[in-house]
Parts: structure tokens; sequence; C-alpha cells
């Protein structure tokens, strides 16, 4: 067994900070007396709150939780050693920016996945390795003892200690540098997050096996290249046997608990859940819920916040511009008004639910159907431009990420001097986003950002072109926005978007065969549909 010390590597950029310098200096950065000090050095198991929560198949996780004074002093203590830390790179968990999907988004589209996890993480972090580390990074050897002693709880490293997320990830330090370095020579992608390792690749993992890679599924780490398994032994960790798991091109592929196959999703059962906790709320009550869940869980949790916490995961994981979430967000907002959920999409989120590709069929069925693309926009409805329908018998309206989902749509209102369009629809409002109107007087050189579907094919994206403002002319008594960008057959009756991401004008008329692009400014769609 190596000693202590070699557990640490002590970078040579490392500056204790003044707080840690000394005994004293460490009880007035913390307002710690020396008697309260040695209560709490003598008495600290008294201090804390132990329960189990549950992780899913009759398995329980033991929190330790410190009381508020306790709590406190960690949580200060925790703010002192985070600059000392530098997390490196596939380290995702307990750091600022980063998280559970970060660290799946680092594999995504990976074909093959390897899953470790460290055995008991938290409690393998003795009360004398984190006394070590204090001390090999260079700070005072009885402050070291302090440290030690405040964050830690019958020997080792409490979960659930506000200290305990920063200290394990500096002991971890020589070891994400060593699995790091097996992952680079294999040719693989490596990350973790607490006691989660996930390897991933676009190749069968074979350099990290002693032999060929196992089938998908569990399999036993005495498979594993010694090396690999040696890392974990040398830094004082074991790998857990019971959750060693390879998965192949053609099996399910997820990395702590998210699915990663085409992109980083929640699992459907985890939405299934949520839908029924829902239903039973709807049909039966917020106490028959709440009873349901106690059963389930073993403790008393509100239904409430577990509903909320749950939605709020899928937002953060789908996007809250996603039908999905919405869905949820909508029917939870409805039973618990006072405790509402914020949908609050970003600019780029507005972007990719508001703009849909319009398509429509004529008299002349030989001629085929024609594309365009529409746009919502609050207070204004379905907009497009009217040369993109005109002369149209059927008219269908889809969202690129959906092309087979088409939704029949009607003018409701038109102006051919205008060129302008509104088209009536019966789509679900948790499908899409609408723009706001611009509030910005415009002139030559400011930016501007055109939308639109030019040559839609299935797999296509929105198209963004960059430009800004060139000119506005008034043609035929219509005020009108010249750009630079080129606004290509398709890009018609999608939005021009002002700095702001609001609505400047609809895409009118441009392309390779113009020699001037244009879009109909705001102000005559507003007064349009104002009636002025």
């Amino acid at each position: 067994m190596p000693s202590l010390a070699s557990f640490f590597v002590t970078p040579i950029w490392i500056t204790v900070p003044n707080e840690l310098t000394s005994e004293a200096e460490l009880l007035k950065f913390l307002a710690l007396s020396t008697a309260e000090l040695k209560n709490i050095w003598w008495f600290r198991g008294r201090m804390y709150q132990k329960f189990e929560i549950s992780k899913g198949e009759g398995k329980k996780r033991v929190i330790s939780a410190p009381d508020r004074r306790l709590k406190m002093l960690q949580t200060k203590i925790a703010s002192s050693l985070a600059p000392i830390y530098r997390p490196r790179n596939p380290v995702h968990g307990f750091v600022n920016g980063r998280s559970v999907k970060t660290n799946a988004t680092a594999h995504l589209r990976s074909k093959f996945v390897m899953n470790l996890d460290i055995q008991g993480f938290f409690s393998a972090i003795t009360e004398g390795r984190v006394s070590g580390l204090m001390s090999a990074l260079g700070i005072d050897g009885r402050v070291a003892e302090i440290l030690a002693r405040i964050c830690c709880n019958e020997g080792v490293l409490p979960q659930g200690a506000p200290s305990s997320p920063v200290i394990s990830n500096m002991i971890c330090f020589r070891m994400d540098k060593e699995l790091q370095m097996i992952a680079k020579e294999s040719r693989c992608i490596y990350t973790r997050y607490a006691d989660d390792i996930t390897f991933s690749s676009y190749q069968p993992l074979t350099p990290l096996f002693e032999g060929p890679p196992p089938p998908a599924g569990n399999f036993s780490p005495d498979l594993l290249k010694d090396r690999l398994r040696g890392a974990f032994r040398s830094n004082g960790f074991a790998i857990n046997p019971q959750k060693v798991h390879y998965a192949d091109k053609h099996s399910r592929r997820t990395v702590t608990g998210l699915k990663i196959n085409e992109r980083v999703n929640v699992d459907r059962k985890f939405v299934r859940n949520i839908r029924a906790a829902l239903f039973v709320v709807e049909k039966q009550g917020a106490a028959v819920a709440q009873k349901a869940l106690k059963d389930k869980y073993g403790r008393e949790a509100s239904i409430v916040s577990h509903l909320r916490g749950r939605i709020s995961w899928v937002g953060h994981i789908k996007g809250p511009s996603d039908p999905i979430f919405r869905g949820l967000a909508s029917r939870y907002n409805k039973l618990f008004p006072s405790e509402k959920l914020e949908i609050l999409p970003t600019i780029f989120e507005v972007r990719e639910r508001a703009v849909w590709v319009v398509e429509h069929w004529g008299d002349d069925a030989a001629e085929g159907s024609a594309q365009g693309t529409a746009f919502f926009l609050k207070s204004g409805g379905l907009v497009t431009a009217w040369h993109c329908v005109e002369g149209a018998t059927e008219i269908a309206v889809y969202h690129p990420s959906k092309p087979s989902n088409k939704f029949k749509v009607t003018v409701a209102k038109n102006d051919a001097h205008r060129d302008l369009a509104v088209l009536s629809h019966e789509i679900p409002a948790i499908e899409y986003y609408e723009f706001e109107i611009s509030k910005r007087t415009f002139k030559a050189g400011d930016n501007t950002t055109a939308l639109g579907f030019p040559s839609f094919g299935p797999g296509d994206k929105i198209n963004v072109r960059s430009g800004s403002i060139t000119s506005l002319p008034t043609k035929s008594a219509v005020q009108l926005i010249e750009v630079t960008q080129k606004l290509s057959q398709g890009m018609s009756g999608g939005p021009l978007l002002d700095e702001d991401g609001a609505v400047a004008g609809i895409n009118h008329k441009g392309g390779p065969s113009e020699a001037r692009d244009f879009a109909v400014h705001y102000k005559v769609l507003t007064d349009w549909l104002s009636g002025s």
C-alpha cells in the first residue's frame, strides 16, 4: 500500500489562502471559538441527521446532513478550498458550469460506452486521507487536522456535507490524471461525475480489456486491463462489481442516466412516471398522490416539490422549448398555480420553435408542392408572405424536427400588395414559441438576422443568415428593408430579426437572381394587422 502522501500531487501553482496558514487565522475566518471547536471535535456526531433516499430498484442512499451551524462552517471551508482546486476537463461533478448533462454530452453519439462506479465513494475517503490531502497541499499540519475534523464524521467524508464535493474532487485529482492518460492512449473519451466513471469511443473499447470486449450488458471488472483496475486501487478506491456495464452500437447507451444515442435525452420511463403522478393528482387529488409518494420512497416528501424537481430536470435536459417539457410544465402549473414553473425560452430556443416550413399545393397537381417559411408572432398569429401560399388549394405547415407531422392550415387574412398573409391553424400551443415585434427604429448599418428554409429537405435545420441594413426604401407605398444577406427562394415568409431577436420584417424577395434583397418592414405588418 503506498504512503498517504503519494495519493496527492501538490501542483507548484497552488497558493495557500491566508485563512489556512495557521489555526488562529482559520478560527478567525470561521468565527469559531476554541471552546466551540473543542465541542465539535468530540461531539460532531450529534450534529448530523441521517436519513435514506431511494435510488430506485429498492436501493437506498444514506445521507448525513449536518446541522445549521456545522453546515455554515463547512460551506466557508468549501469556499476557501475551491480556488485551490482546478478541475481537469473530464471532471463534471460538483464543478461550476458543468453538470450531468455536460457529462453525458461529452460522449454524445459514441457507439461504444463503458460505465463504472466507485464503490462506497465518500466512505472510501477517510478522515486521515482528508488531513493528508490538506498537508500535501502545503496547508499547516494543525489546520489540516482541524479541517478534516470539521468536514468528516465517523472517520469518513459524509455524503450530505457542503464541503464533501470539492474535497472528493481534490482527492481524485491524481486518479483523474491517470484515467485520462489511459483513455488518451486507448483513443477513447473519459469523464467522471462524482463516483460515476465513463469511457466511450466510436470503436470497440478493446484496449481497456485483457481480452476481447464482453457482450453488451453487465460484466465482471476482472475482465478489465490490470492497469485500469490498478488506477483505482493505487488511489484508494475500488470498482463496484455490481455497476460495471458495457454497451455497443446495437444497444441502449446511457451516461449518468441520460440516453446519448442521437442526442442527450431523458429516459422514457422517467417521463412516464411523471405523467403517471400528474394523472393521479388530476384524477384523485394531491393527498392520494402524496401517500403514493411516501409509500414508494419511505419518507415524507412533498408531491409539489417532487414533481417540480423532476419536471425541471426534464426541461434542463431537453430544453425549455421541448414540447414534452412544456406539456408536463403546463399540466403542473394548472394543478399548482401558486408554485408555477417558468417556461421562458432563450432567443435561440424561440428561433428553433417559432419558425416553420409552409408547404402548399395548387390547382395544377403536375407542378407538385411549393415551399416557403412561416413564423409565429405574438398577437399576430402564424405569419408568412402572401406569395408563398397564393393560389394554393391545400396548405400545410410543419416543424423541421418532425416533417411527417403536418398541420393543415388555411389563409385567415391576406394582402397581395403588401405581400402578407396570416394563416389559421389548430396547432397545440406547446408545439411552438412566438416572436415579439421589434421596438427599434432602424437605420442603415443595423445588424439583422434572416431565418428560413431555402430548398428544404428532410434533415435540414433552420437557415440563419447574418447581415445588415443597407437602405430603408419605400416602393409602391410599402416600406421595405434592404439587407446585405441573400434571401433565397424558400426564405420568403420567414422573419428578419433585429439585434434583440425581435421581428424587424418579413422576408419578401431576393436571392442570386435578384439585384437586391428586401423584407417588408414590421410597421407595415403591425399597421395591416391593426387595420390602419
